[in-house]
């Protein structure tokens, strides 16, 4: 039997809720690549696992370089 384990998604209206941060400051964090974020329609999907590491080691989390225009993937 082969299982997955997906990620806890929360909506950035959730995701401030549950942090205690602002909303607009999740939104930051997301544009700049510093937590991970999808957009699904027109939200916006925030990894709860990424808020919880980036609040644990604050900046030291540093967003992927853009290389032409498109960032890198995580591998993890």
């Amino acid at each position: 039997m082969n299982t997955t384990n997906f990620p806890t998604m929360n909506t950035i209206t959730q995701a401030a809720a549950t942090s205690g941060l602002a909303v607009y400051r999740i939104r930051q964090l997301c544009q700049s690549g510093r937590i991970k974020s999808i957009r699904c329609g027109r939200r916006t999907l925030v990894n709860m696992d990424s808020l919880a590491a980036y609040l644990n080691e604050g900046d030291a989390v540093q967003p992927a370089p853009a290389v032409g225009g498109i960032r890198r993937a995580d591998e993890s």
